[in-house]
């Protein structure tokens, strides 16, 4: 008796970027990403035949699957894939179920939606058919097209996301003459997956499971689940390589004894447009002439940044605070890390220094790689951590606050490792500066630190420099730092007259 067509496949990958083999993605994807992709499984004993509970021996012995897939976000909220898998089985010893060795599965042709974001919760759908293309008789393929339509959700914070794919396989009855039937069948698959190595190294692990709907209260063939585990491997911003493994919880049909799975994906990401150079209008004077204006313009050497003192760290610079280096943090972490630590303790004593600067916003950027919320919750821990480190320096909290930006404003458009790193900044913004004596603001100096509640004493801050007139000189100010009037000038009738002055001469 040949096999039945029927198909048995429990993991089915969707090639979304970053998704598991078996858990589709919730996050939106870029606009205009392409994803292609293959996965390689062996699966030990996915069809076992089983007569009053006692295992009859394998209807197939072992499964060598592959999986090849793409994908296409065509926006944030919209992609459309597809995938078609095949397998060489090797025939058990239930030889009157085995069906031809070799042969492709059903293709599978899809959308995802990216439903909404609310704090970092990300909700989407998808629905698939998958249609009757495949070997027939063989536990690969089936002669009814099948709807897969689909609940998505993701729970990221920070390095972890949680992830859920709840989706129903809708079918028509497909009775196997084997004491089991194939019908319509709820399917939740979820992961755990955590990020080791920023935007390189992840690990995950979840569950894969079925439920057929009319068995739903008891057991059976069609009642299966499987534990899974695994590693992504990102050694270039376009390529990441999966390996995993799979062990079946119980004993349906095509779970396993033994799965163990490899995949290598290719995302391709639209190259952002290359920022406009800013050109400088240069307004000539009334006099010159055009020519004599623009030769003496291309003449002049572009303005020269001042070298950095050998002990300086920080300096201000027009409407900014900038640092000689960029502060570092431990992997997908908001901990500083030592090295970075003088800096931050300079930039602190630098504001203290300069009373005149009320206020400045500490902005976190993060690069492109992670989800939008990964980013933006870890630029924001991130300028949260320094500004803590500011008031642990010494200065008062309230002229201080922050912000994230996330990945929306990259410095560089470049894929390298070496542009990424520098879309990871912390930029310090000087918002609110004194004019020249204007008196600055009184800052309590006995503060609570307000990540404890432990006591801490700022230093008194120096007095802000006299104003300076026109003529160079200090212009004299009052007991509140403003400055004195002028004098008014002398009237008319108070200048000396020519007569009250002595010539030196006696008078006879």
């Amino acid at each position: 008796m040949p096999g039945f067509s029927a198909d048995i496949e429990l993991v089915r990958p969707a090639f979304s970027p970053g998704d598991t083999p078996a858990v589709d993605m919730a996050l939106p994807g870029e606009p205009g990403t392409i994803t292609v992709g293959s996965l390689v499984q062996f699966e030990d004993s996915p069809l076992v035949l089983y007569r009053y509970g006692d295992d009859q021996g394998s209807v197939i012995d072992g499964r060598i699957g592959l999986t090849v897939g793409a994908s296409l976000d065509f926006s944030k909220h919209f992609a459309a894939r597809v995938a078609l898998p095949m397998a060489y089985d090797l025939p058990g010893t239930q030889t009157e179920f085995t069906g031809e060795p070799f042969g492709a599965g059903d293709l599978s042709v899809g959308m995802r939606a990216h439903v909404g974001r609310w704090g970092p919760v990300d909700l989407g759908a998808h629905a698939d058919l998958l249609v009757p293309v495949g070997a027939t008789e063989a536990w690969k393929g089936e002669g009814m097209v099948r709807g897969v339509p689909g609940v998505l959700a993701a729970l990221t914070w920070g390095p972890l996301s949680l992830r859920s794919d709840t989706a129903f396989m809708l079918r028509s009855g497909v009775d196997t003459g084997a004491d089991f039937t194939l019908g319509s069948e709820l399917m939740q698959n979820a992961a755990l997956v955590v990020s080791v190595w920023e935007d390189h190294l992840a690990v995950h692990g979840g569950v894969a499971s079925r439920v057929g709907l009319a068995t739903l209260t008891a057991g059976g063939a069609e009642n299966v689940a499987e534990l899974m585990a695994g590693v992504e491997v990102r050694p270039h911003p376009d390529w990441s390589v999966d390996a995993g493994f799979g062990r079946g919880l119980t004993e349906g049909y095509g779970t396993t004894r033994l799965r163990v799975m490899a995949g290598v994906t290719w995302s391709k990401r639209p190259r952002k447009p290359e920022p406009a150079p800013v050109v400088a209008t240069f307004v000539p004077p009334p006099d010159a002439l055009p020519d004599q204006v623009f030769i003496e313009e291309l003449a002049k050497p572009p303005p020269a940044k001042l070298p950095w003192e050998a002990t300086e760290l920080a300096r201000v610079e027009q409407d900014q605070i900038v640092i000689r280096e960029p502060i570092q943090f431990e992997f997908a972490k908001d901990v500083i890390l030592p090295v970075s630590l003088p800096t931050l303790t300079y930039v602190g004593g630098l504001l203290n220094e300069h009373p005149e600067i009320v206020h400045i916003v500490i902005e976190g950027h993060a690069s492109e790689e992670g989800s939008f919320y990964y980013n933006y919750d870890l630029a924001k821990k991130r300028a949260d951590a320094i500004w803590r480190a500011l008031i642990e320096a010494g200065v008062s909290p309230t002229r201080i606050s922050t912000r994230s930006m996330g990945e929306v404003e990259p410095r560089n458009v470049g894929e390298d490792e070496g542009s990424l790193a520098e879309n990871r900044r912390v930029q310090f913004h000087i918002v609110k500066r004194l004019a020249p004596g204007e008196k600055p603001p009184v800052y309590k100096l006995e503060i609570k630190q307000p990540w404890t509640g432990d006591p801490q004493t700022l230093p008194t801050p120096p007095a802000p420099p006299a104003p300076i007139g026109p003529d160079g000189k200090p212009v004299p100010v009052d007991a509140e730092g403003r400055p004195l009037p002028a004098a008014p000038p002398p009237a008319p009738g108070d200048l000396p007259d020519e007569k009250d002055f002595d010539d030196g001469e006696e008078t006879p």
